[in-house]
């Protein structure tokens, strides 16, 4: 991770902490860039489109998430946590 998706992962992992906080789910270690969103959280694709939603409020901006949940015309089965980091810091920074 640059110095720059630090402040991103640490935008991301507060979102997602705000969504699972009621789920009452065991986690073995806090959430991170590791944590996978459908394995690790057990996030169903509302989940997912509600964290979306969430960061793009956040910047003020569409960031065209389907880029990142959609490959070859399907949806990925899973994503980490930093790979969404990596996807919003190049959004962000127009890259």
């Amino acid at each position: 991770m640059t110095i720059e998706e630090e402040p991103i992962a640490h935008l991301l992992i507060e979102i997602v902490d705000d969504l699972i906080q009621d789920w009452g789910l065991d986690l073995d270690e806090p959430v991170g860039v590791d944590t996978l969103l459908v394995a690790d959280l057990e996030f169903a694709s509302v989940d997912v489109i509600q964290l979306c939603v969430a960061v793009e409020e956040h910047y003020g901006r569409k960031l065209g998430f389907q880029d990142l949940l959609m490959h070859d015309g399907s949806y990925v089965q899973d994503l980490a946590l930093g790979e969404m980091v990596r996807f919003v810091g190049k959004q962000v920074s127009g890259v």
